[in-house]
């Protein structure tokens, strides 16, 4: 794991890499490593909530200023009225009611988000940064309010019993070439007759035309795909998500001030109290064709 985590960063997603959500029926040969697996729910628990933490202190607050990518869809986007949209701006509005914090949401390009935050300009970056060691370093870090995942995708009528490396041995997989992806499989199933492929538009028209057996990519862009008029309901996913730490899953967090720690507690214990209570899930329902886990 990269240096610099502090130790409840480590142990939030030390917690979170339990949550693979793809389920082999049987086990792999011996000579592999074991995927990632755990159970198949409805909704991944996304923060490892610690019942018995203290409460974040209440004390007053200023007013917030809160940066988000106005380009960043589903996560945040410009509706034609110029108002943000999206599931992190939906999420951190959500989250400075329950905290009772006064909120403004300010559309800033990627370029600018980590620099608007730095001169002072901003208190949170609520969507669009992937994380480093500089921000791990520098910023103050909410735990994560989600994870990429990856996802198997087959044509619908297509005989495969499960999305393990026995029952995908000797088919045909696609994956976008020179990918954590790609990484994925070349580790976990290299017992399937992988076929890397120069684009995701590339992959998924192979798989729709009978190129490909298998398709594996990332589990959000699927979903929008098959769900899509290109796809022609050609496919539906094979199991459930996968998420693998070491390779193509990352953590979607809010960005604070490193000065302000006090914001990143308030808005940690206003995200668990989200989740708790089933408002997370709807706000991502609210944007998703289909659920991605």
């Amino acid at each position: 794991m990269t240096s610099g985590f502090s130790a409840n960063w480590r142990r939030s997603l030390a917690a979170f890499a339990l949550f693979a959500l793809l389920a082999p029926t049987q086990a792999p040969a011996q000579d592999q490593p074991d995927p990632p697996a755990v159970e198949q729910i409805p909704i991944p628990r996304f923060r490892a909530i610690d019942a018995d933490a203290p409460h974040a202190e209440r004390l007053p607050l200023p007013a917030l200023k809160l940066l988000a990518e106005p380009d960043f869809a589903p996560w945040s986007f410009t509706l034609e009225d110029g108002t943000l949209a999206g599931i992190s701006v939906d999420l951190a509005r959500a989250a400075c009611t329950e905290a009772a914090l006064t909120c403004e949401i300010v559309p800033t390009p990627f370029t600018s988000l980590l620099p608007t935050l730095q001169q002072g300009n901003g208190d949170v970056i609520v969507s669009g940064l992937r994380l480093n060691n500089d921000l791990m370093t520098n910023t103050a870090l909410t735990r994560p309010y989600f994870r990429s995942m990856g996802r198997f995708m087959i044509r619908r009528g297509t005989q495969i019993a499960a999305a393990d490396p026995r029952a995908l041995a000797g088919r045909r997989l696609g994956v976008v070439e020179n990918t954590a992806h790609e990484a994925f499989l070349k580790t976990y199933f290299d017992k399937s007759q992988l076929v890397p492929q120069a684009s995701e538009a590339a992959m998924y028209e192979a798989l729709r035309t009978g190129a490909l057996d298998v398709a594996f990519g990332d589990s959000l862009r699927m979903s929008f795909w098959m769900n899509s008029d290109g796809a022609r309901k050609c496919c539906a996913a094979l199991g459930g998500a996968v998420i693998d730490s070491d390779t193509f899953s990352r953590p979607l967090v809010f960005v604070v001030r490193q000065d302000k720690s006090a914001v990143r507690d308030r808005f940690d214990e206003a995200l668990d109290t989200l989740e708790e209570s089933g408002t997370t899930a709807s706000i991502f329902a609210r944007y998703l064709p289909a659920p991605v886990w």
